[in-house]
């Protein structure tokens, strides 16, 4: 197997002033994979590692490595590792938090769990081709009741760079300029409906001469003939002169509208699933898409994909990409899949959601090295792709948990974790009633 250790190069990201700091990052790495329970900083130091949560919750809270510099790294060998013309997917991440104190928490949609939750929001980048996947970059959301409360993010030790408010879209941006500046060989960018659903973001990162593939909601409208932008005669002898530009020889259509008159199809085979092939009804027309901060014609490919019952359709914007056939646009339009496969991978094989951290760095500290995990695991996968096809990212890391060994266990260091989870219930059970100035019992 390949080993972490042989990754040199990555010890320049945790500082050459100390060789601690990198071992202590070999270590967290391995227990993420391996740790047979949850990724919490005691089980994690109970089950897989020589050493203990203190060091480890030093290591991600207070600990002076930048993130960046790995993240840089990672975006550097893992584009590289799955091959180039891939896809970038951009989409976002949350996982439920309790508490008010966890860096961007906050009551807002969750999608993990599908509803509005208290939780955490990031927005993360993934690099595919050919079903291989691999989250890159991320960006932690902080609301407006965060940016707008400066001594919470002073608590949060959020840099002050960082304590201006941005949308989720705006850190979308932010992850597409990051990767056209590493000079990522990527063909097109995915996007899911609510980023789809900006039209200055389509617009601007067209200008950066970025091909995107950008799903819309059935309300959006389009312009099926080329347009005529001007200013509008005045009608009538009263009132005053029109000076705002508009569309002057047709109206736009909601693309439902479209979809409904539509009676050529053609049933495209997708990929493979667990049912079998998944196969689509699909169809691709000229459209021009509408910016009202842009007075001219943008002309792009409006995709259309039904399931062969009909039960769900999914529209998607496309511009100016190069002429491909049908079958090559329906498969494009379906790569934003692999990033939710993605953020199952990371959260199954590598403890994504499983942290227990409150500050700024603790948490991007943490999302980097799980996002070195799955590269680690990427790059066994591709290893053993030479010997067995059809090994997945799920049989490497058995292989990986087999050749870790978990700490071993005494009766003696079973008592002592016995003892220390009866005075942490105890603790926090005394903390609650002193909170609610309620009579402590027992």
């Amino acid at each position: 197997m390949v080993q972490l250790f042989e990754f040199a190069s990555l010890q320049n990201c945790f500082s050459t002033k100390t060789h601690n700091r990198w071992a202590t990052a070999l270590e967290y790495v391995k227990v993420l994979l391996v740790n047979p329970s949850r990724c919490h900083l005691s089980a994690i130091s109970d089950n897989c590692s020589t050493v203990n949560n203190q060091s480890f919750s030093y290591f991600l809270s207070h600990s002076p490595w930048d993130h960046r510099l790995l993240i840089d790294w990672i975006i550097t060998n893992g584009w590289w590792l799955i091959g180039k013309n891939g896809a970038l997917v951009i989409d976002e991440c949350g996982n439920p938090k309790a508490g008010n104190c966890s860096v961007g928490v906050n009551r807002q949609y969750c999608g993990n769990i599908g509803k509005v939750e208290n939780s955490q929001v990031g927005v993360f980048m993934a690099y595919v081709k050919n079903g291989y996947r691999l989250l890159l970059d991320f960006r932690l959301y902080l609301p407006k009741k965060w940016t707008e409360d400066r001594s919470r993010c002073d608590s949060a030790a959020i840099t002050p760079e960082f304590q201006q408010f941005k949308t989720k879209v705006e850190l979308a941006y932010d992850l597409i300029s990051q990767a056209v500046g590493a000079k990522i060989k990527f063909s097109f960018v995915a996007m899911d409906g609510f980023y789809g659903k900006h039209p200055w973001l389509l617009t601007i990162i067209e200008k950066k001469g970025v091909t995107y593939v950008a799903d819309i909601g059935c309300n959006e409208h389009v312009i099926i003939e080329k347009p005529e932008y001007g200013i509008p005669p005045k009608k009538g002898i009263r009132g005053r002169m029109p000076s705002i530009i508009k569309v002057l020889n047709t109206i736009p259509v909601s693309v439902e509208e479209i979809q409904k008159t539509i009676d050529r199809w053609r049933i495209i085979r997708i990929r493979e699933s667990t049912d079998g092939f998944l196969e689509v009804k699909f169809t691709a027309l000229r459209v021009w898409r509408i910016d009202k901060d842009v007075n001219e014609p943008i002309p792009v490919w409006l995709l259309i994909r039904k399931d062969i019952d009909v039960s769900n359709v999914k529209y998607s914007l496309c511009n100016e990409y190069p002429f491909q056939t049908w079958s090559k646009l329906a498969r494009i339009q379906s790569e934003r899949y692999w990033i939710e496969r993605s953020f199952q991978d990371a959260i199954d094989l590598a403890g994504m959601a499983d942290y227990q951290v409150l500050n700024w760095d603790a948490w991007h500290h943490h999302m980097a090295l799980v996002l070195l995990a799955m590269l680690w695991i990427a790059k066994e996968q591709k290893h053993f792709l030479s010997v067995k096809k059809m090994i997945t990212l799920q049989d490497i890391a058995k292989i990986i948990q087999t050749i870790i060994p978990l700490k071993p266990k005494t009766p003696l260091s079973i008592a002592k974790i016995i003892i220390r989870n009866h005075r942490n219930r105890k603790d926090s059970r005394r903390c609650k009633m002193k909170k609610k100035s309620g009579p402590l019992i027992g």
